[in-house]
């Protein structure tokens, strides 16, 4: 069975998304739920860290997976749907057999982060930060091999476009 991630900007509807596939009877994780699989990292030294109070310097941090505790997130024949960004998710593209980007654009990003279920998107400067280079990085995960895929609609038509490209 297949396994396959769903990627995209903070606000894309990944979470929206794995949430409908998990109602629909699919294995589907949100990574950013599984504290063994996603950890926030010293960039320099890899040491595990506390979340900081009042927001990440991402300069110095990095919020990765855990190579080891994603595949066994895979270990199973089932099809799993896992949603997520982190910083080295490209050095684990290779676990699974699709990648897919959601891609949105700016006004429905924005109306997305101002409602969206972090408090950390909800800090000052964080949605114009996440705003300010949000069609680089669309196009940078694209680039490093992603299927993009139209995130504008509702969760089913997402679902339908992902589910169309999966079998």
């Amino acid at each position: 069975m297949g396994k396959y991630l769903i990627t995209g900007r903070q606000g894309s509807g990944k979470t929206t998304l794995i949430k409908f596939l998990q109602e629909q009877g699919y294995t589907a994780f949100n990574t950013d739920d599984l504290p063994d699989v996603t950890r926030l990292q010293d960039r320099q030294t890899g040491e595990v860290i506390d979340w900081p109070e009042g927001g990440v310097d991402w300069t110095k941090y990095a919020w990765n997976w855990q190579e080891q505790a994603l595949k066994n997130l895979l270990a199973t024949n089932d099809t799993v749907f896992v949603g997520g960004v982190v910083s080295n998710q490209a050095d684990l593209y290779d676990l699974f057999d699709k990648v897919f980007v959601l891609i949105v654009d700016a006004k429905t990003l924005r109306t997305r982060l101002e409602t969206h279920e972090h408090q950390s998107h909800h800090l000052p400067g964080v949605i114009d930060r996440i705003l300010t280079n949000h069609e680089i990085k669309q196009k940078l995960f694209v680039e490093d091999g992603g299927i993009p895929i139209s995130a504008n609609g509702t969760a089913a038509e997402i679902a339908d476009a992902i589910l169309s490209q999966a079998q």
